[in-house]
């Protein structure tokens, strides 16, 4: 019977550490194309879009979401510069990336990462 116990126990314990932790969040891109022009992935992290606009621009934004954990803090490397949300200029034929790393109350940290792609007729 103690036998079954110890067991018991040790494999509660092996199992418990081998867990990962759930990270749920999400970085999404929004990408907002000319009139007439075609959009794909918003929603997503990853989105682009074509128009015939002729521009070198588009307006676009990143925004993070489905969190379900105490934020301590978030340290934007690409994209934004604070926050959860932000609106931002998508260059045409560029990168358009976005970074983040979210640190939680409980000490984990989640790496978030997602990218946009703007082509325009010229």
């Amino acid at each position: 019977m103690i036998s079954k116990k110890i067991l018991l126990a040790a494999s509660l314990l092996i199992s418990s550490s081998i867990a990962l932790p759930a990270f749920s969040a999400d970085l999404v891109c929004n990408l907002n194309v000319k009139n007439g022009g075609s959009v794909f992935g918003n929603g997503t992290n990853r989105c682009g879009g074509l128009d015939f606009s002729f521009g070198n621009s588009t307006s676009g934004s990143w925004e993070i979401t489905n969190i379900t954990k105490s934020i301590d803090r978030i340290n934007w490397i690409k994209g934004c510069s604070s926050g959860l949300y932000c609106s931002v200029t998508v260059r045409a034929y560029s990168a358009n990336q976005a970074e983040a790393y979210i640190h939680y109350v409980d000490g984990s940290i989640e790496y978030l990462e997602g990218s946009m792609f703007y082509e325009t007729g010229h």
